[in-house]
């Protein structure tokens, strides 16, 4: 039972980094290109918002089944494990901000738009960095 909750939390950490990995890279090429083209590429945005947002509510769920099947508990984590759940909060933080961002936009405020390519990034770096700490923590 844990090896697929660790599996589905693997999936989650891939859909919640690729989002915002992706979303990085196509707001950036955006800004650079004609507005008719911009359009059409910025309308995958709200669709990588949406992915990144399921990969990390997965991330959630099943981390927390793991800290119990599997720990007993968060008073059984060993130390470094709070160092990846730092990374982990600013992943969720970063995704909502990205989620909530497109929303503002499809209400009209595309001023906003100007803010995703900075997190973008900063939801890669998180994910990266949490993993990173995972792998300490675990191994």
């Amino acid at each position: 039972m844990n090896a697929v909750v660790l599996f589905l939390h693997f999936v989650g950490l891939m859909l919640g980094a690729a989002g915002g990995f992706a979303s990085a890279v196509i707001m950036r090429r955006a800004l650079a290109m004609p507005a008719d083209e911009a359009k059409v590429v910025r309308g995958l945005g709200p669709l990588l918002a949406k992915v990144s947002a399921t990969g990390v509510a997965l991330l959630w769920v099943t981390g927390l089944i793991m800290v119990w099947s599997k720990w007993d508990g968060f008073g059984s984590l060993p130390q470094l494990f709070w160092a990846k759940a730092v990374f982990i909060l600013s992943l969720t933080v970063v995704t909502g901000l990205i989620y909530m961002t497109y929303g503002e936009i499809r209400k009209g405020n595309v001023a906003l738009a100007a803010r995703l390519p900075k997190l973008g990034p900063l939801a890669g770096i998180s994910a990266l960095l949490a993993v990173l700490f995972a792998v300490l923590a675990f191994s």
